[in-house]
Order: C-alpha cells, then structure tokens, then sequence
C-alpha cells in the first residue's frame, strides 16, 4: 500500500509503534512500522504503550513472579525517566489521565495512579485473591475510566475455569456497569464512531457493539489471538500473536489493517516476535527516541561501545554468555529455600515464594536446547492415598543464573486433588537431562503440607 503513510494518520510524520511480549522462543521487543516496513528497535520486551504531551510511555513486560514493575518516559531525546515502581504485578497497560498515569496491575487486580516520578497516589482495587479477574486494561474516553477483564472470580485465576464461556466484559470502572458482555479473554476495548470495538481475544475476533443496546454490530475473524488494537482516519489495527502451540503450523506474531468502516481485511505484516502486545499511532520522534534509549551521553555511549569491542573478541572478560547443553551432575548444584503454607486445599493453585542460589560452576538458564526450570514433586506420606506419581508446573528461571548467584521469585504449584499428609519437594529439573533432586538430595527444599478441604 504505498499511500498508507499519508493516510496512517493524514500526516507523513506518524509510524506505528508496535509492542511485544516475551518470555521464551522469539522473546520481546519494540518495533516500527513506517508504512512500508517493519524494523526491529530493540529486544526488550513490552507489555504497553501510550502517548502524550509530546512524550511517550514504555511499560516494561515483567512476569508475575517479580512482583514489581518498569516504566520507562522517552522525550525525543531519548530516555528521560526510568521508573520503578514495586506495587505494580503483571503490569498490562496504561494511559494518561492529563496528570498520572492510569496502569492495569494485573497480577494484583488494581488499577493504579503513578505521578511520573514513579509515586502511586490512588488505587483501585477489584475484590478476589490476586490475579482473579485478570484486570487487564486501563482506558480513558469522554472522562470516563473503563476497564476489562477475563471474568469475575474470586480465586487466583479462577477466571480460567469458565474463561471458554464467556465470561469477559469491558465496565465503568466508578459506576461498575458493564458496557460489554460476553466475551472471551478480551483486550483493548475502544468507543469510536458510537461504537465499542473490542478484542475478542480467545476467539480470534475483532467485534463491535451499539453502545446503546450493547448489541453485536460486526465481527472479524482473524487467524490467532488478537491482542493490540488502534484506529486510524482508514483502518482498525490490530495485532496477531502467534498461536503457543503451534497447530495452525505458524508461530510468528503480526498485525492485520481492517477497513474502518466495516472491518473487512486489507492486508497483513509479519513481525519478528510471537507475541503482540500493544500497537499505537505515534510522531516519528518517538519512534526515533526509542531507537536512542539510554544514549543520550556521548562519552558514555563512546566507552561502553570500545569495551564492547574488546569484549566481543574474548578480552575482559572471556565469556558473558550462558549456555543450555546437558549438565554434567557436578555442575547441578543449588540451593533452594520456599515459603509453604502448611495447610493447602485439594486442587488449589498458588504462588510459593523461592530463592535459588547456583553452587555450582556452571551458568543455568531457561533456554533451549535443554532449558532448566523450577519445578516441584508432591510425595506422599500416607499409605492409603491414591495420588498418581506427576510432574509439577515448570517455571522459567527469571533470568540466567550465574555460579554463586542468587534470585528470588516465585513459582505456581498445584496442590494433589487428594486430601492427605504430604512431603512438598521444589527442585530443579533440567529438560530430557535429569532432575536435580535425582542426582543430590541437597538441591531440594522440602515441606510437610497437609492438604485438606476443610482448610
């Protein structure tokens, strides 16, 4: 489409910003698209993206396990503000309200207020345990707040449970009322034209509805998860990650223009990552703010660049990187300390807080060809249970683990569906290699957990 430039945004100087999220296989990253071409900025991945004042802001993707959350302010200088802000979980999106920003804080069903130095200065919280609506939006039209959610639950993703039902809904965030219903993992609703057009996420849909009736208008059907959504003079914009199991046979991310007017598709643009978070209409300052990032000293920038070089060609020091072959057992030493309720109910998902430390000599990673995860074995200390030997949920390590490091994070663990006495054995395993448990005792740590239903 060579006009689609001009017609982006009426104006030549505008380009899309695309973000994406990452935690394995392609990673994250940002990327720009100038009508043309999709160009890679960085790989740093990225959940949300919102414009304003001549500025832009940056939510950093951080997994749930880390309880905190970035944000980084770019003027077209570059990076002028980086902001830490620990209250933030599983951050999502955010906007600006003209005084704060506004950021969905997933993992703990909030929404909340950030002056841009960072401080939280208002709150809003929906009921249940931790991420059970799975809150994901904070979005702003004609005053009014509007959130979405996966469904109302009050148990640590309890939303899973009915999500294929269609549970989802976009509400007012101070009256409650609910705009739209019926949706299935829905993100990024937009009021355009009279209109609420939303992600239909689970359903690989883009649908509209009469903000009056709340009645279905149109739909389109996309070809994967659609998650990041923008409108311009021509077009809906909106983003297709690549599908987490592979079936349809592809697995890279990208974005699809549909006509504004009636949401027939127009074209498609592969992008280099899998996931596609969010998609905005941005100056082509920006995106070249974005492109110097923490630059913004010569001299600084000149140093770090020289021992780079050196270090490129395996001087001081020899080797940065990490590998991911097969562990001989002398390099699979750890130790692992948790935090375990005692008492757990059959069935129940939760958080265990972790610290790992690396004993051994070699690095560990999350990475293929043989990634090591954090995982757990429930054992039990009754003769008369019935629980069938299986393996716990795997973890990615937050990040590579050097020898004598230590990181804390935390893991999900899914308690037996049997009541009992039971020995709670978290460990390392490294895939197609072995468990750390099997090679030394030592690299566990253990809990006696009694799992009852009447907790």
């Amino acid at each position: 489409m060579p006009d689609f430039p001009k017609r982006l945004a009426g104006q030549n100087d505008r380009v899309l910003l695309i973000s994406c999220a990452g935690d394995a296989d392609t990673g994250g990253g940002l990327c720009v698209f100038d009508g043309a071409t999709v160009k890679t900025i960085d790989r740093v991945s990225t959940a949300g993206l919102t414009v304003f004042d001549g500025r832009l802001a940056r939510l950093l993707r951080t997994p749930l396990s880390t309880g905190t959350g970035e944000i980084l302010l770019y003027d077209p200088r570059g990076i002028s503000h980086y902001l830490r802000v620990d209250e933030l979980c599983d951050a999502h999106y955010l906007v600006w309200d003209g005084q704060h920003l506004i950021v969905a804080s997933t993992g703990n069903n909030s929404l909340l207020w950030l002056t841009l130095a960072g401080e939280v200065v208002r709150r809003w919280r929906a009921p249940g345990e931790g991420d059970s609506w799975h809150l994901n939006e904070a979005y702003l039209t004609g005053n009014r707040l509007y959130g979405c959610a996966f469904g109302r639950s009050e148990e640590y993703r309890g939303y899973k449970k009915d999500m294929e039902n269609g549970l989802g809904f976009v509400f007012d965030v101070e009256s409650g009322r609910e705009v739209v219903q019926g949706l299935c993992a829905p993100h990024n609703p937009r009021y355009v034209d009279g209109v609420w057009t939303v992600c239909d996420s689970g359903r690989e849909l883009v649908v509209q509805f009469d903000a009056v009736t709340a009645r279905e208008l149109r739909r389109a059907k996309l070809r994967s998860f659609t998650r990041g959504l923008t409108v311009t003079d021509d077009f809906w914009i909106v983003g297709e990650s690549g599908v987490r199991d592979g079936k349809n046979g592809f697995q890279i991310g990208s974005f699809a223009l549909l006509k504004r007017d009636d949401l027939s598709f127009v074209e498609r643009f592969e992008l280099p990552f899998r996931e596609v978070s969010d998609i905005v209409v941005a100056p082509r300052s920006m995106a070249e703010a974005t492109s110097i990032g923490f630059r913004t000293n010569p001299l600084r920038v000149g140093e770090a660049d020289q021992l780079q070089m050196f270090r490129d060609l395996g001087i001081e020091p020899a080797r940065l990187w990490a590998t991911s072959e097969a562990l001989e057992p002398r390099q699979c030493r750890v130790r692992v300390e948790a935090v375990v309720p005692h008492r757990w109910l059959p069935g129940k998902l939760k958080q265990v807080d972790c610290e790992i430390t690396n004993l051994g000599e070699a690095f560990l990673c999350s990475e293929l060809p043989r990634p090591v995860h954090i995982s757990y074995k429930w054992i039990s200390l009754s003769t008369t249970s019935d629980l069938k030997p299986a393996q716990g949920i795997r973890s990615r390590l937050p990040r590579m683990l050097a020898p004598g490091d230590s990181f804390r994070t935390r893991i999900e663990v899914m308690a037996p569906d049997v009541e009992g006495e039971f020995h709670l054995v978290v460990t390392l395993v490294q895939e197609c290699v072995s468990w750390f448990d099997a090679i030394d005792a030592g690299n566990t740590y253990t809990a006696t957990v009694q799992v009852h239903r009447n907790n």
